[in-house]
């Protein structure tokens, strides 16, 4: 009775989010799911899936999907990928845009954006000379909650230090409690942030220069890679535009992609 619960759910799930559930998640998905269940009143979570698959999606269905997302982020994760991106690939996307001074960045699946302001705080530091420039900084996830916090910019103490120089809190942040910082309100509103599934088409965006989609290709299976690496490649400026993604993950066997390492850092651009 409980495989005959789950497995439609677990299908249900990755047609919604693209992420990819089996019997072997059984207990994080109970864990996760618990609160909602109790919250909504059911005896328990079979309950709560019972009726989310006989019935429409709603808002209760976009709290499940979002219980189940994973929101791992810190500011300027993966140290070593910053300090390739402040010394040899933005320089050189600075060269290429030289002449029309406009740049255009992305963060997929931000989270509640360290990335993003990681990566304004960086541009900052290392470029000042782009404040005279048109940039766009776009930061999108699939769950409005975490874009919430991601817009108030406000982080615990052991948020801000777990990544953050203690330069850079001084310089890029404010203590708004005794344990709560929050980002300067002039860098929060250099970043857009939007609500985003990676699976459907979003032909409003811009072409970006850059796209980064670090650490969540390894949440889908490769069918559901192969869709979301589509719509990213429509998203992609042509023809020099960039796609990195987390340090353990790669682009294997797609012909419309090309690596372009950058020391050992790989992007990926059209082919």
């Amino acid at each position: 009775m409980t495989d005959a619960v789950f497995q439609p759910f677990y299908k249900l799930v990755e047609q919604r989010t693209g992420i990819f559930l089996d019997k072997n998640k059984q207990y994080l998905v109970e864990s996760r799911l618990a609160p909602i269940s109790q919250a909504h009143q059911y005896p328990n979570v079979v309950d709560l899936i019972s009726m989310l698959l006989r019935t429409p999606l709603g808002n209760i269905h976009n709290d499940v999907f979002e219980a189940l997302t994973t929101h791992e982020t810190m500011f300027f994760r993966d140290r070593g990928f910053f300090d390739t991106l402040a010394q040899d690939i933005v320089p050189a996307m600075i060269a290429r845009a030289n002449a029309h001074k406009t740049l255009r960045f992305c963060c997929a699946g931000v989270s509640t954006g360290q990335e993003a302001y990681s990566l304004a705080i960086l541009l900052q530091e290392y470029f000042p000379a782009l404040n005279d420039w048109d940039i766009y900084i776009q930061a999108t996830d699939i769950s409005n909650a975490v874009l919430e916090k991601a817009r108030a910019g406000i982080y615990t103490t052991t948020e801000v230090e777990r990544g953050l120089d203690a330069k850079y809190i001084g310089k890029y942040l404010v203590k708004v409690e005794s344990q709560r910082y929050q980002i300067v309100p002039w860098l929060r509103s250099r970043i857009n942030f939007l609500q985003n599934n990676l699976l459907e088409p979003q032909p409003q965006f811009p072409k970006f220069d850059l796209i980064l989609l670090r650490n969540v290709l390894i949440y889908f299976v490769q069918k559901t890679k192969t869709e979301v690496l589509v719509q990213i490649k429509k998203q992609l400026q042509q023809p020099a535009g960039l796609l990195i993604l987390g340090s353990t993950e790669s682009i294997v066997g797609n012909p419309t992609f090309k690596g372009v390492r950058y020391g050992r850092i790989c992007a990926y651009s059209h082919a």
